[in-house]
């Protein structure tokens, strides 16, 4: 046999061990993919089944005979409602205000030299480290008067030392000859970081700003502590009330229950209802910014 008929069988061989190799990567992935999403799909079947297949337990991950009746439900009652305008103000705020916070942060890491920056730096990353914890967290907040309002949701995360990392990272990959230019021009630094510095950081930001959103979104200890008023819930304090406290009533939705014989398995497929409702908006927001998370995480790591 000759050397190319050797380097041939060789090939052969390596790609069967490909072939068998992604086979088995397929596998694992749709094993993984069976696993996280049918819960998923059993929550929405059972929201938009009939009464007599819920009762029964007959739902699976498809809907039998379907029905609108409990989102009909859900969407009619303001409590619900309010709760969901609720945290759509808080992490839509709380975003732009995080990532204004977060770029004013790591700017000064990134792209300035000054006396003390190194203690700068420390001081910015320390909190990853160390924690004041829960109790003086709030009587902070209570110091500052600021329970039952929505800024102690937002201001009590305002700046999250790995975001500023990342972007602080990401920052230092730009050349640093565009600064340079642009101060030997006179731009000043507010003008550098937000006609250079900030066009050129989207990638990043937009991958931070999705990270703030689903923290605000998915929240559900720091509403807890900080907002007693019924009408301030969070989506998250609404969820838990009515899914795991079964308290339909206390949101008007004990009639609901009642208009049918079937009132138990109405009120299995509210609770399953609101827990669809609430996972929309990040399921409309991640197709947007999916083509950046991948780009903004890793242009900030890889420098050589």
């Amino acid at each position: 046999m000759g050397k190319g008929e050797k380097n041939l069988e060789i090939k052969k061989k390596w790609r069967k061990n490909d072939i068998t190799v992604e086979a088995v990567l397929v596998l694992i992935f749709a094993v993984i993919c069976v696993v996280t999403l049918y819960p998923i799909l059993n929550v929405l079947a059972i929201s938009l089944s009939a009464d007599g297949y819920v009762l029964r337990g007959d739902v699976t991950f498809y809907p039998k005979e379907p029905t609108l009746a409990a989102y009909g439900a859900v969407l009619k009652n303001k409590q619900i409602l309010r709760s969901f305008g609720n945290s759509i103000f808080i992490a839509g705020v709380g975003c732009v205000v995080s990532l204004g916070a977060t770029l004013l942060a790591a700017y000064p890491i990134a792209c300035c030299h000054f006396p003390g920056k190194k203690l700068y730096t420390i001081f910015i990353l320390l909190p990853m480290w160390f924690s004041a914890g829960t109790i003086p967290a709030y009587m902070c907040i209570n110091k500052l008067g600021l329970v039952n309002s929505y800024w102690s949701l937002i201001l009590s995360v305002l700046v999250v030392p790995y975001n500023v990392l990342i972007l602080s990272s990401f920052l230092q990959g730009i050349p640093k000859e565009i600064l340079e230019s642009a101060r030997i021009d006179g731009a000043g630094e507010t003008r550098i970081m937000l006609q250079i510095i900030l066009p050129l950081s989207k990638a990043s930001l937009a991958t931070i700003g999705l990270w703030v959103i689903a923290g605000h979104w998915n929240d559900y200890m720091k509403p807890l502590m900080y907002i007693t008023d019924f009408n301030k819930f969070t989506l998250q304090q609404v969820l838990q009330d009515i899914v795991l406290n079964a308290n339909a009533v206390k949101y008007e939705l004990g009639n609901a229950t009642t208009a049918t014989t079937a009132g138990a398995a109405l009120a299995d497929q509210l609770k399953n209802a609101v827990l669809i409702i609430s996972m929309i908006p990040m399921l409309v927001i991640y197709p947007f910014i999916q083509k950046y998370f991948v780009k903004g995480v890793t242009l900030g790591a890889v420098k050589g």
